[in-house]
């Protein structure tokens, strides 16, 4: 079992199983719903690179 996070939602699901994937700038990416998969699909950069934004949250208190 591969335990991967959606990245559109945050669910943790299991690669092996998950119905619905996408692949973006050659790596895979898996989703609980459709519509997190349709939600990647309009907007990947935005998914996929989300250590970029999440930077300036943290550390901040």
């Amino acid at each position: 079992m591969a335990q991967v996070k959606d990245p559109v939602c945050g669910m943790v699901i299991d690669s092996k199983t998950a119905k619905y994937k996408s692949e973006f700038e050659g790596q895979t990416y898996y989703f609980c719903a459709p519509g997190c998969k349709t939600a990647f699909d309009k907007e990947p950069r935005r998914y996929a690179h989300p250590q970029q934004d999440q930077h300036r949250h943290h550390g901040h208190s």
